[in-house]
């Protein structure tokens, strides 16, 4: 377990609060001077301008990190100068606002950089309209609010440079943190009831989606770093490869776990394999806390002296008690294949980087031609991205009309409001919404006295800064939390340009009312997704994934050469597994009445990672073992191919002229007896009658989605 000392250091060591202090010494940089020279205006803009411009700064290499500074720049200006221009006549800038707002949502979609910059656009934007009526001219805030953005990226570059690679050693962290928390919870399949079994692998798969999402973020923060590899992003490149290879074993199965109990007869053999996950969890977990902290890891020694006495046990108890051979074949095999990842731990201790390049992929540089194609493809109802580009847009009118009609004071804070609020989808929104209310009345509840007891300015300007550091350290992880600081911020930046606070109070909670209310208005009833609705295409998409993983894996079976793209084809099927779990829990937050298929998708997310973890299981059988050479299961393993090819037929809302017969694929195919059969022959077996009954099963649910498909 880690000590005090360890989450101190954690704490000095997080990224997000590596952040929070890089835009707290921005902030410092031209709030000082400006209090001293007496340009309070000019400074708090400029203040303003870094924010926006820290929001909208995406993770890069110190090159990419440029670019995105100039463009960042140009969207500021011509967001900040079309403000101040059209301000004065309230129909042309509905107008301006409208067009401007679907313009930078839809350019979110040329990729995450283009939607960070979007996004800090649009807040630049509504802050210009808080000072728009007493600029002193129309140049005073483009000047100044981009001044503050260029600022911060002057230094956010010299940080970048001091640490480029800080921000992906605590995403690998990260992404030991979560597989230790799988190992922890695989742990409780041994044993498990077949009442337990559907709860235990819903879990898994939930984990499995933080395990994935991680993993995917150290992998592009890695290529966006590729350009300019040094021996740290070379060590930390390893460290990756070895995580993913960790998740590759933990998450494949070799058993049907509910019949362990009646299979096994021997509960010290079971509470080993349950203590050693446990341990591999802990393990684990050590190596993302050496990974954050840059300190040297050292595998337990007794790690690997459990694994060799588990296999004894499994060697006493089947000679005391003998199990079937499917069974002692299967646990050998999860035994040896637990002997891998315990190897894999030890190497990390060891690690000294890749030796060449040449195994990186650089992301490839995607031609103007081929981004705006892309571009274009997202210009359709059938875009969840363009039907939030006509929400947000609309929403923005909507409360600017408010502020109009009906003079709310402040009234800029309806909009900031519904910009950070209103989310794509149902549930992001919701959540949203309750965690802003939350954070703004709980961050006027405390402006008010900590104001009143410090008067001085210069206090004052030290608790913006206090403020500012610890709403940037929270804001990627607990906004709740980010909005009270940043309530925080706004009171004292209103009481140092002259204004009094208590008489801001009430609009500040009511503009973030009315916000809320808006953004929760829009998101349920225009254009709204609800997740039922999305479950047959994510489905879809996994088995097609499941599909094409299976059918390079039987490739390597029959030859024992690897796919080149096995390895993207397995991500790939572990991405698209993710979506379905992350649609299945973002339903349980949907309005009731839009809940629908709850029971199924939940039956369906169980076998699709079951399914995934099976054939995950029989690829590294593979790549430990090499090719197979027994005719009859080759041609049983190609069976399964067309059964899930024949499955994602039909969730397309297609329809197969001779479907195969689903008894054949859960049935023990009779092997040749001229074929050599060893105890290797049998395992493949069952794991492919494993494959069998989850494809049947899926099949089978997959056909109860009939009248949500044809209606698609």
């Amino acid at each position: 377990m880690p000590t005090f000392s360890h989450f101190l250091q954690r704490f000095v060591t997080d990224t997000h609060v590596f952040f929070a202090l890089k835009v707290a010494c921005a902030l410092v940089g031209v709030l000082l001077p400006g209090l001293y020279l007496g340009m309070t205006h000019e400074s708090v803009a400029m203040s303003l301008g870094i924010v926006a411009g820290a929001i909208a700064e995406p993770d890069d290499s110190p090159a990419g990190r440029v670019k995105s500074l100039l463009l960042t720049l140009i969207c500021f200006w011509i967001a900040t100068l079309s403000v101040q221009l059209l301000y004065p006549y309230p129909w042309l800038f509905a107008a301006g606002l409208f067009c401007s707002s679907f313009f930078f949502i839809m350019l979110g979609g040329l990729g995450k950089r283009y939607s960070s910059i979007s996004f800090g656009s649009l807040l630049v934007a509504v802050y210009s309209m808080m000072g728009a009526a007493q600029a002193p001219d129309i140049w005073f805030q483009p000047i100044w609010l981009c001044t503050g953005a260029l600022w911060y990226g002057f230094t956010s570059l010299i940080w970048l440079k001091i640490t480029p690679n800080k921000p992906l050693r605590e995403q690998l962290a990260q992404s030991c943190f979560c597989l230790a928390r799988y190992c922890t919870q695989k742990a409780w399949l041994f044993p498990s009831s077949t009442d337990d079994q559907p709860s235990i692998h819903q879990r898994l798969a939930i984990l499995n989606v933080d395990c994935m999402t991680s993993i995917n973020q150290s992998q592009e923060m890695i290529a966006r770093r590729l350009k300019t590899p040094d021996p740290e992003l070379l060590q930390l490149l390893a460290l990756h490869k070895i995580t993913e290879q960790i998740h590759e074993r933990i998450t494949s199965s070799h058993y049907l776990y509910n019949r362990l109990k009646d299979d096994v007869h021997s509960n010290l053999l079971l509470d080993g394999f349950r203590e050693l996950l446990r341990q591999l969890g802990t393990a684990t977990q050590q190596l993302g806390y050496a990974t954050l902290l840059n300190n040297p890891y050292k595998l337990s020694s007794g790690l690997l002296w459990g694994i060799q006495a588990l296999g004894d046990q499994l060697q006493f108890s089947h000679e005391k008690t003998p199990f079937s051979a499917h069974t002692v074949n299967a646990l050998r095999f999860l035994q040896k294949n637990l002997l891998e990842i315990v190897h894999l731990l030890d190497s990390a201790a060891n690690v000294s980087g890749i030796d060449s390049t040449e195994s990186l992929v650089a992301p490839k540089k995607i031609p103007a031609a081929e981004n705006m194609k892309q571009l274009v493809s997202h210009f359709s109802f059938k875009s969840p991205l363009f039907r939030h580009a006509c929400r947000m847009s609309l929403i923005l009118v909507a409360g600017y009309a408010l502020l109009q009609l009906f003079h709310i004071k402040l009234g800029f804070w309806v909009l900031l409001t519904c910009l950070f609020v209103c989310q794509s989808s149902y549930t992001a929104t919701r959540t949203r919404l309750f965690q802003r209310i939350a954070g703004t009345c709980c961050g006027l509840f405390l402006s008010l006295p900590l104001i009143w007891f410090t008067p001085d300015p210069r206090l004052q300007l030290v608790m913006m800064a206090i403020a500012a550091i610890l709403f940037f350290a929270q804001l990627r992880s607990n906004y709740s939390v980010a909005v009270v600081f940043i309530t925080l911020y706004a009171m004292t930046a209103f009481g140092l340009l002259g204004i009094e606070e208590r008489s801001i109070i009430l609009p500040r909670f009511v503009d973030t009312l009315l916000g809320s209310i808006l953004s929760f208005s829009a998101v349920t009833l225009l254009w709204p997704e609800w997740q039922y609705q999305r479950i047959p295409v994510l489905l879809t998409n996994a088995t097609r994934c499941n599909y094409e993983y299976l059918k390079s894996v039987v490739a390597a079976l029959k030859t024992s050469a690897q796919d080149v793209q096995s390895q993207q084809k397995r991500i790939a099927a572990h991405r698209a597994d993710n979506a379905l779990a992350q649609a299945w829990i973002n339903m349980q937050t949907d309005p009731k009445q839009q809940r629908k298929y709850t029971n199924l998708c939940a039956a369906l997310i169980y076998r699709n990672h079951s399914l995934l973890s099976y054939v995950s299981a029989l690829g590294i059988h593979q790549e430990l073992n090499g090719a197979l050479l027994n005719s009859v299961l080759i041609d049983y393993a190609e069976s399964m191919c067309k059964a899930l090819n024949e499955a994602m037929v039909e969730l397309s809302g297609n329809t197969i002229d001779s479907p195969i017969e689903l008894a054949s694929l859960s049935t023990k195919p009779e092997l040749d007896p001229a074929d050599p059969t060893d105890q290797r022959t049998e395992l493949i077996m069952q794991e492919m009658i494993h494959i069998g009954i989850m494809t049947t099963e899926i099949l089978k649910l997959s056909r109860l989605l009939k009248p949500l498909i044809q209606n698609r």
